[in-house]
């Protein structure tokens, strides 16, 4: 029974050391995380104020909750999506190629946040594809392909028309 026990110590002491471990990871985490929105936010610019909504500490606080339980995988690539987004210069090209129109600097950033929702929304649908396919790995173009022909059948993404034009050129 003494070897039992001497076993059980030890195995409590490498636990210990282990729950420190992913403890500090978890808090270098989160102070990561508070780097990261110290500079996105509008309220964050003049710091906690007594006038901040209780909404919107409340749904901050939510946040820090769900980041600290995220894995390092994870909280790198959530970190990678927060710092991810369409460079205005090319939506400007984008959207004056399709307009004629050299837009504004907030169309160019509100089409910006609206491509990286769909991108998002298009990356979640791929993974489902491939959940439903029972595959892991990467995402492959046949997953994105699935996903998108999946949103426009259930009417998420616009009908593209690749029809070929009626009329004859002479």
């Amino acid at each position: 029974t003494t070897l039992l026990y001497t076993i059980k110590f030890e195995d409590m002491g490498s636990v210990k050391e282990r729950l420190k471990a992913e403890f500090d990871e978890r808090l270098k985490a989160v102070e990561r995380l508070k780097e990261l929105e110290g500079g996105a936010g509008p309220s964050s610019a003049d710091g906690p104020s007594s006038s901040a909504d209780p909404a919107d500490t409340e749904e901050r606080a939510k946040l820090q909750v769900l980041v600290s339980a995220l894995s390092e995988e994870q909280l790198d690539r959530y970190e990678a999506f927060r710092r991810s987004k369409f460079p205005q210069s090319m939506m400007r090209k984008l959207v004056h190629s399709f307009t004629g129109v050299s837009p504004s600097s907030n169309c160019c950033i509100a089409l910006s946040g609206i491509a990286k929702v769909l991108v998002g929304q298009i990356v979640e649908e791929s993974l489902d594809v491939q959940e439903s396919l029972k595959e892991s790995g990467p995402i492959h173009p046949k997953h994105i392909r699935d996903a998108v022909r999946r949103m426009r059948n259930k009417g998420i993404l616009g009908v593209s028309h690749h029809r070929k034009s009626k009329l004859k050129r002479l």
